[in-house]
């Protein structure tokens, strides 16, 4: 029985198992040749960023401004060059410059019944001169310099004010009292002039005016032209010998 179950039969069937499992095992073969031939992914490309284009338009409006500025400055210094020369030239020809000079004096008329205790002079709200009587540097001094200068040509304010102490050598009842004066006045600074303004403390009124009101300030002026002379003179104090300028220009009210 044996003998015939190993026949033609079962050589077919172990034939067909040797060829299922030699064809299973060439396709594992082949796969796995396949597997490993399969290249790896490639790696992504690097990117390099590419810079902004340069805005040549854009900088060449930044340098042309720069050159603008330059040339607007190179034409003011040029323009304040000018002014100066014109200045010069005039002062240079016509022995005067286009400004307006001021002399300021202070002035003491006031009798022995009234002892100058302390004077204070403004111009246009500004302090220019202030003294006072605590060393007697008053008590001699019958003509103070106040200001000697330049003024912007137009209208100014000279403010004025005096402190007197009764003096009982006369008038017994006065003696130790204060009079306060205060005063302004008004004038003109005119182009190419020098305007001298005296301010003179005195006594008003006659025997019948009470003492108290005694006590006054008056402005006395004089105009000149702005010459080189005229300043020499106005420094060393004797501008009031100077010849008065004829021309009629408003000084002040």
């Amino acid at each position: 029985m044996a003998k015939d179950t190993e026949g033609p039969e079962g050589s077919i069937m172990q034939r067909h198992a040797t060829r299922f499992w030699m064809a299973t095992l060439l396709m594992t073969s082949l796969a796995g040749a396949g597997i490993a031939e399969t290249p790896p992914p490639a790696d992504p490309p690097v990117t390099t960023p590419t810079p902004p284009p340069v805005n040549e338009s854009g900088s060449y409006d930044i340098k042309l401004r720069e050159l603008e500025e330059r040339v607007v400055d190179l034409k003011e210094k040029v323009f304040k060059s000018k002014t100066r020369l014109m200045l010069l030239r005039e002062q240079l020809l016509h022995n005067a410059i286009a400004e307006a000079g001021a002399v300021i004096i202070h002035e003491n008329d006031m009798g022995v019944s009234f002892t100058l205790e302390q004077v204070l002079y403004t111009l246009d709200g500004d302090r220019i001169f202030f003294q006072d009587n605590r060393d007697g540097g008053l008590d001699d001094q019958k003509s103070i310099p106040i200001f000697n200068g330049i003024l912007p040509p137009g209208d100014h304010i000279l403010g004025v004010e005096m402190t007197f102490r009764g003096d009982g050598t006369l008038f017994s009842y006065i003696d130790g009292y204060q009079f306060k004066v205060r005063s302004t006045y008004s004038f003109v600074a005119a182009k190419g002039r020098i305007l001298r303004i005296r301010a003179i403390g005195y006594e008003r009124g006659g025997m019948t005016t009470r003492l108290d009101q005694k006590p006054f300030v008056r402005f006395e002026t004089q105009q000149f032209k702005y010459s080189r002379e005229n300043q020499r003179k106005a420094t060393d104090g004797s501008l009031g010998d100077a010849p008065e300028d004829t021309d009629i220009l408003p000084v002040g009210e």
